[in-house]
């Protein structure tokens, strides 16, 4: 049985130049027509094809450098090789987690987390990294955007 594509394209040729009513009129003109079509039809499917191939070893290469990656910076408990105890999950520092804030998104009601130090830094505006709407933002933000706003506007001005 025809297996490709091509082999189709072939036999349907083979019909067509086999049979002498088909190369005179507009059929035999219309069936050459549309055997042309197939073969650029079939061409671009092949270009296709070739190009899928290279994008899935190129796919596979990627996969394997992140698994590399993976296996050198992430290692498991297992895989350290040194005998000391620096490894171990006992001497965790739980101080930091006193510093950091959670702020639920008014939006999407994702909850942020951030810095507590940011509470007290002037010009701060946290948006929520789901929906980019402003999670927490100190006062004197807005006179931050004013005074950017009145630079554009001056900018603007200079040149023209």
């Amino acid at each position: 049985m025809l297996e490709t594509v091509r082999e189709k394209i072939a036999y349907l040729r083979g019909i067509i130049d086999g049979d002498p009513s088909m190369e005179e009129g507009r059929n035999g003109f219309l069936f050459t027509k549309m055997l042309q079509v197939l073969e650029e039809l079939a061409d671009e499917v092949d270009d296709l094809a070739d190009a899928q191939e290279e994008l899935d070893d190129y796919l596979q290469e990627v996969d394997f450098d992140l698994a590399y990656l993976e296996d050198e910076f992430f290692l498991d408990d297992d895989d350290h090789e040194c005998d000391c105890e620096c490894h171990d999950d006992d001497d965790w520092d739980d101080s930091l987690e006193g510093s950091l804030v959670e702020v639920e998104c008014p939006d999407c009601e994702d909850v942020v987390t951030f810095d507590e130090d940011f509470l007290f830094d002037q010009g701060v505006q946290i948006r929520c990294p789901r929906c980019d709407a402003v999670v927490f933002e100190t006062d004197d933000f807005e006179d931050f955007e004013e005074l950017f706003a009145e630079d554009v506007d001056g900018d603007d001005d200079d040149e023209d």
